[in-house]
């Protein structure tokens, strides 16, 4: 395991999803990257009520498809264009 890295990571390459309707699911994101290559974990982020914050992160199987991912960048969603990141960024 990677140090610092958290141990319930699953994947290689972690993205931050923003721009997210509040209607948006895990399986809504899941199905959108699998286009692209194998998902690792959808975690859409929630505030104490329960409800979307309106973003996620997104961990791929494969460096090989940062490209790929990087290329939903303005995506349309659920009528909302998506913002695709690597996190901290």
């Amino acid at each position: 395991m990677k140090e610092g890295r958290d141990p319930d990571f699953v994947g290689h390459n972690k993205f931050y999803v923003g721009n997210l309707d509040f209607g948006v699911e895990e399986d809504d994101l899941r199905a959108l990257f699998a286009d692209v290559g194998e998902v690792g974990n959808v975690s859409i982020i929630t505030g104490p009520d329960g409800r979307s914050k309106g973003f996620a992160f997104v961990t791929m199987m494969s460096d090989e498809v940062t490209d790929k991912c990087m290329d939903l960048d303005g995506t349309e969603l659920n009528g909302r264009n998506i913002n695709v990141k690597p996190p901290n960024n």
